[in-house]
C-alpha cells in the first residue's frame, strides 16, 4: 500500500535549473537527501537536493526528473512511502552490511593498485639497468 504525503506547491524554477518548493509538511524528518518527489498521479518530478530556510517551513531546492519543468510550477507535490518499513541488516559492529562491504571493497582496491604500482617500478627500474648495462 502506498501512502502520498504532501510535500508543497512549486513556487518557481531557479537559475540553477532546480526548482524551489515552499514546504507544508509539518515533520521535515520524512524528507532527506534524495527522496523523489511525485505528482498527483504518482510521476517521478523532481529529487530533493537540499532544505533551505528556516526549520518550521523550509524551502526544498529539488533537482527536476523531467524536461516539462514549467508545467509543475504551482502544483503540489508529494512523497510516496510504501506501507513496509524496510530493516536493514546490522553486523556486530553495528554498521549496516552494505556500508561494511562498500569500505572492504574500497580498501582492497587501494592494496591492489598499491601493488600493481610497486611491481610496475621494479620492472620499470629492472628495464633501465639492463639499458645502462648494455
Amino acid at each position: 500500500m502506498r501512502e502520498k504525503i504532501e510535500v508543497g506547491e512549486v513556487l518557481h524554477v531557479a537559475r540553477s535549473g532546480r526548482m524551489i518548493i515552499k514546504s507544508s509538511i509539518s515533520d521535515v524528518a520524512v524528507l532527506s537527501r534524495g527522496t523523489i518527489l511525485v505528482d498527483a498521479k504518482g510521476r517521478s518530478v523532481a529529487k530533493l537536493i537540499e532544505l533551505i530556510g528556516p526549520v518550521q517551513s523550509p524551502y526544498i531546492s529539488a533537482m527536476p526528473l523531467t524536461d516539462r519543468v514549467k508545467k509543475y510550477v504551482g502544483a503540489t507535490l508529494y512523497v510516496e512511502r510504501t506501507g513496509k518499513k524496510v530493516r536493514r541488516q546490522e553486523n556486530d559492529d553495528g554498521k549496516s552490511k552494505s556500508k561494511s562491504k562498500r569500505v572492504e571493497r574500497k580498501s582492497g582496491r587501494r592494496e591492489m593498485m598499491g601493488e600493481k604500482r610497486e611491481e610496475e617500478k621494479d620492472e620499470e627500474e629492472g628495464e633501465g639497468r639492463g639499458k645502462e648495462e648494455e
